[in-house]
């Protein structure tokens, strides 16, 4: 089904290469002939920069433009750091004062490569300032900054994943857990990019580069922009990252193992969630073939990244099938389960315990006795009482 082969890297795990569509294909193609632009704030060291040189490379061989935004006056930003960078024959461009210089025609009209740009500041504040105004000047879609603190993490040490726009802002008006400091001008510059149009902010060490940028887990702070989700029906485009992503779900034991063939089935009954427009955050499938005769639809493979649980990726997504099922005029939803989490969740959606025999006979067919009787029920009424 999928053409992509898994090719050994030192730099991963095995486990991250074994999906049909492995999550760094999935991330590859995702970002294919786009631009990402890379903010060197501060790294960690030797082994770090050697992790990220071999990451930006094979950005570059799938034809991604990168534009890498190093300070040039920083205890370790300066561009003779980056031996790979230096022995190389990369246009480099300068930024040197506080207006940002006219977009250089090789940046644009190249498909892909690496573009380094120093940029002349005396201090981390500076940077930052100057990193913003030419962002916006330049409208660069999406920034990663690199730092050696990494994501943004709670008075208790907990890694925030993923924080919208609403919740930045809230952020950036209460920092009493931060480090007052420096997460003040660096959120109010994330703050500043999302609001002049930047689509997504990313925030990790240069040495979980390669995770935060490959993986669906991620290793670092994940920024959206106002507008952060949008649930619709899939495409044909979407189809490589849901079956991946429905992988991924039966790896984490939320969703049974499926055929091609039922995989399809998903793909063609299906919805996403797309957080800033682009990155498939959760799915789910309506069903309706064989219940006809009871007027119902079974709610299938519904899963979200464990980045955005917590955001109500799953419920949007619910509300979508709900709706969905009105404008067909079905009678009811229904979905099965053995989570005792998704039992929670499909209740608090307003879904009522149900027993199997008010289960349209036909999902039963072919079903595995066990199974069956360890699986709870859950059916939601569409129509007026």
């Amino acid at each position: 089904m999928f053409p992509y082969q898994s090719i050994p890297n030192p730099l991963f795990p095995d486990s991250y290469m074994n999906l049909p569509l492995s999550e760094k294909e999935f991330f590859l193609e995702l970002f294919r002939g786009k631009t990402l632009c890379l903010s060197l704030i501060s790294y960690e060291g030797a082994e770090a920069v050697t992790a990220f040189e071999a990451c930006l490379k094979e950005l570059v061989a799938a034809d991604i433009r990168l534009v890498l935004l190093i300070r040039e006056n920083g205890p370790k930003g300066s561009h003779r750091e980056f031996s790979f960078l230096t022995d190389h024959d990369y246009c480099w461009h300068s930024s040197q004062s506080q207006t940002p210089p006219s977009l250089p025609a090789d940046l644009w009209k190249q498909k892909s490569g690496i573009f380094p740009i120093l940029i002349e500041a005396d201090d981390t504040a500076t940077f930052l300032e100057r990193i913003v105004t030419l962002s916006v000047s330049w409208r660069i879609s999406r920034m990663i900054f690199i730092e050696e603190r990494g994501g943004i993490t709670d008075e208790r040490g907990n890694l925030a994943n993923f924080i919208n726009f609403k919740r930045l802002s809230e952020l950036n008006h209460s920092l009493e857990w931060a480090d007052q400091y420096f997460h003040k001008i660096l959120l109010k510059s994330i703050h500043t990019l999302l609001s002049h149009g930047v689509g997504a902010v990313g925030l990790c060490r240069m040495i979980d580069f390669q995770r935060e940028l490959f993986t669906y887990e991620g290793c670092g702070t994940f920024f959206s922009c106002k507008h952060y989700c949008e649930v619709r029906g899939l495409v044909w485009d979407d189809f490589p990252k849901v079956a991946a992503l429905i992988h991924q779900g039966v790896k984490e034991n939320y969703l049974l193992p499926r055929s091609e063939e039922r995989i399809s089935k998903i793909l063609l009954n299906g919805f996403g969630a797309f957080i800033a427009i682009h990155h498939l955050a959760g799915i789910c499938g309506l069903f309706t073939e064989g219940y006809e005769q009871d007027n119902a639809g079974e709610v299938v493979a519904l899963y979200a990244l464990t980045r955005f649980q917590g955001e109500g990726i799953g419920v949007r997504l619910v509300q979508r099938l709900k709706e969905e099922g009105q404008e067909k005029g079905l009678a009811y939803l229904f979905a099965c389960t053995q989570q005792s989490k998704v039992m929670d969740f499909f209740q608090r959606q307003g879904f009522i315990a149900a027993a199997s025999s008010q289960i349209p006979q036909a999902k039963w067919d072919g079903y595995d006795p066990a199974r069956k009787d360890s699986v709870r029920c859950f059916v939601f009424n569409l129509k007026e009482p």
